[in-house]
């Protein structure tokens, strides 16, 4: 929690942001992350019928509300328990991430196109698969 990270004994390394709590938008509810959340869900059997990439955005939409973060945001800000710096500018929906290729996996992962991202791997249900 302090920046510091011991590897191992003898090899300490400072790593200030390790632990990203507001930098680079690591609370902001992104669309793009419950599309991914929810394509993992369909990839293992939760949701078990074939959802359209709409349905996806459609969920996402309702559960992750960036109306809400940016009201909490403006309240931590007006009692002086945070800085507008830390937050994104409040008029705009950030919505989806760039499409992501950070993953161990190295699949790419377009939140507006799960399907594709489904299909892609050997595992798993995709496309319109069903639970047998």
């Amino acid at each position: 929690m302090t920046g510091t990270f011991d590897y191992e004994k003898g090899d300490k390394r400072s790593l200030p942001d390790i632990n990203g709590f507001f930098s680079n938008n690591a609370t902001y509810p992104y669309y793009s992350d419950a599309v991914w959340y929810l394509s993992q869900m369909r990839r293992w059997g939760q949701i078990a019928e074939y959802k359209s990439d709409a349905w996806y955005k459609d969920i996402a939409k309702q559960v992750y509300r960036p109306d809400i973060y940016a009201a909490a945001a403006k309240e931590l800000i007006a009692e002086g328990k945070a800085d507008a710096k830390d937050f994104p500018e409040f008029d705009k929906e950030l919505g989806y991430r760039k499409p992501q290729t950070e993953f161990i996996d190295k699949i790419t992962f377009d939140g507006s196109k799960p399907n594709d991202y489904l299909n892609s791997f050997k595992i798993g249900l995709k496309g319109k698969d069903k639970i047998k």
